[in-house]
């Protein structure tokens, strides 16, 4: 009788606990299902972790541009004017395949400038290029392509961007160029009161045609209007909340594979070997007595000569004036060209979201 009861003791015993295991099961398995759930609409709450998803995107950009070379005000490494800068746009497209790096393409206009008429007349060094008095522009068409290396990684997919990010870019461009000058009102070099006219006058006429340098006249080869590019920059982007766009700053420069840029490298022609009288007029426009702009210029230290019956002004120092083989420009160092740009761009794709798979 009392092992009766014993056994009748041990079973219940065993049925609680059976009960009490198969609830703690239900239990788990019920938040193992909320886990599961949560899991799989999940949609990124921490930027910078997770699986990196390649995107694309498109851009715009505006551009100011400004230029260094032989018509820079001195001769000094990265010397330049801001009256030298000139606006210009452009489009482009890019591809980050990696959490740090990116590859772009674009197209760019941009308009460079220069003028004799900014160097300082009363230094020694800067007074040469006063009295030369040459002044250009150029409209430079640039397809580009470039690596961009940025300095935050960004794990994550498109919609997981950093706030902010910073970056250095690297590539290769190939461009076209036509240098332009701006025709005096009158023929100085004929007659210094200016009673002779120029062709022409007041119009921006192509330079590189012209041979200013004596390139039509076997002296020199002429150069040519398409050129290559090593283009270097650093940029700073923002991603603006609750949106595909990005914005962007960035500072470059280009390293041309010319020095023709502004159509000044070499020395001077001898004024009487041009059979076409506008080339001679803009190979040397130091008679001339305004600028491109028609500020009057200061002329109190030029003395005038007679070159083989053509007047122009003789000039103290490392820069001739139209006579055979004085320098005109300097052929050791090519000229560069700096390029500020504000861009936008659109990411492509990020605004779905596949759920995460478990099984």
């Amino acid at each position: 009788m009392q092992l009766k009861r014993l056994l009748v003791i041990i079973l219940s015993i065993a049925m609680l606990g059976l009960a009490d295991n198969a609830e703690a099961q239900r239990n788990k398995y019920k938040k193992r299902r909320q886990t599961n759930k949560k899991v799989s609409h999940y949609k990124g709450g921490v930027r910078g972790y997770g699986r990196f998803e390649p995107y694309y995107f498109v851009g715009a950009n505006i551009n100011a541009g400004n230029y260094f070379g032989d018509l820079a005000p001195v001769n000094k490494a990265a010397s330049t004017d801001v009256s030298f800068t000139r606006p210009g746009f452009g489009l482009y497209g890019g591809y980050k395949f990696h959490h740090s790096i990116a590859v772009t393409a674009g197209l760019n206009w941009v308009r460079v400038f220069g003028d004799d008429f900014t160097s300082d007349p009363t230094g020694e060094k800067s007074f040469p290029r006063y009295a030369r008095n040459l002044s250009f522009r150029n409209d430079i068409k640039e397809l580009r392509v470039a690596v961009q290396l940025f300095l935050l990684p960004n794990y994550g997919g498109p919609s997981q961007r950093l706030p902010f990010n910073a970056y250095l870019s690297v590539g290769a461009s190939v461009f076209h160029h036509e240098p332009q000058g701006k025709v005096p009102e009158a023929d100085y070099q004929s007659a210094q009161d200016g009673s002779v006219a120029a062709p022409q006058a007041g119009e921006w006429v192509k330079l590189r045609p012209l041979g200013t340098e004596g390139q039509n006249l076997g002296i020199i080869e002429p150069y040519k209007s398409i050129e290559f590019a090593i283009p270097v920059a650093i940029g700073a982007q923002i991603r603006i909340p609750n949106t595909q766009l990005t914005a962007g700053l960035e500072l470059g420069f280009r390293y041309l594979f010319t020095d023709y840029i502004d159509d000044v490298s070499g020395n001077y022609v001898s004024l009487d070997q041009f059979t076409d009288p506008l080339a001679r007029i803009m190979s040397d426009r130091s008679t001339v007595p305004f600028s491109s702009k028609g500020e009057a210029r200061d002329l109190t230290n030029l003395r005038i000569i007679n070159n083989s019956g053509v007047h122009n002004y003789f000039i103290e120092g490392n820069l001739g004036s139209g006579i055979d083989g004085s320098i005109r420009g300097n052929p050791d160092d090519n000229d560069m060209i700096f390029v500020t740009q504000i861009k936008v761009s659109y990411v492509l794709g990020g605004t779905t979201r596949k759920r995460a798979k478990y099984r």
